[in-house]
């Protein structure tokens, strides 16, 4: 039902394009300009994770995304600066979408409904989405992550459910804990070389662990 709503959706949104461009001739070739230089963004964000999962990213090149993405390498510097400048991008639209889409959800963002996304959001590209993290929080300055850490940190402490927990623990402790849980269960499977194939095998531990912190009557 899912695929096809959004196939549906998707033809009205060409419809929708393809009727504006005739009513408005004049505009018609800026937004046909707009819509192609925007798919030609994806495609080397998309080719380019793509390279990343299976190479490393130090062993990928613009050379190689250029080709992969069907584009010259002076296109892919009219979209990206720098192989770095494209690693943040990608990392940046990791962060934004898991914010966006467990937001999405049930229409509130939750400590449960924030790791879930980001589990979901790492399976299609577990190494990259570790590079990346690494990466980041290796930088000088602020990691972009940091933002999901001030979120559980914010929400634990306005969750009444966390009351008898943060007794003991304090919401920073309480975030790296959840944090390092999750990291944990994805590293493992790194660790044994197991596949990455169902989401699952990590969210429903996580939201366990995410639930038993939240549910301690006494910690003594």
């Amino acid at each position: 039902m899912s695929d096809k709503k959004d196939k549906k959706e998707k033809e009205l949104k060409e419809r929708e394009h393809k009727e504006k461009d005739q009513k408005n001739p004049a505009e018609a070739e800026p937004s046909r300009r707009s819509r192609k230089k925007q798919n030609t963004h994806k495609a080397i964000l998309h080719q380019a994770k793509v390279l990343f999962e299976k190479e490393g990213i130090g062993n990928v090149t613009i050379e190689q995304i250029s080709e992969s993405a069907d584009v010259s390498r002076s296109t892919f510097f009219s979209h990206f600066a720098s192989v770095d400048d494209l690693l943040k991008e990608i990392s940046n639209e990791e962060i934004n979408d898991v914010f966006d889409a467990a937001e999405k959800g049930d229409g509130k963002l939750t400590v449960s409904a924030l790791l879930k996304q980001l589990n979901d959001d790492t399976y299609p590209y577990p190494y990259l989405s570790c590079e990346v993290l690494m990466r980041g929080i290796l930088s000088k300055g602020e990691s972009n992550f940091a933002q999901v850490d001030r979120f559980l940190r914010k929400e634990i402490v306005t969750d009444k459910s966390y009351a008898n927990t943060l007794e003991e623990f304090s919401s920073k402790e309480l975030s790296a804990l959840i944090l390092g849980a999750f990291f944990g269960l994805i590293f493992q499977k790194m660790i044994n070389d197991e596949s990455f194939t169902n989401p699952d095998e990590t969210s429903v531990t996580i939201q366990k662990f995410i639930k038993y912190l939240q549910n301690q009557e006494e910690l003594s």
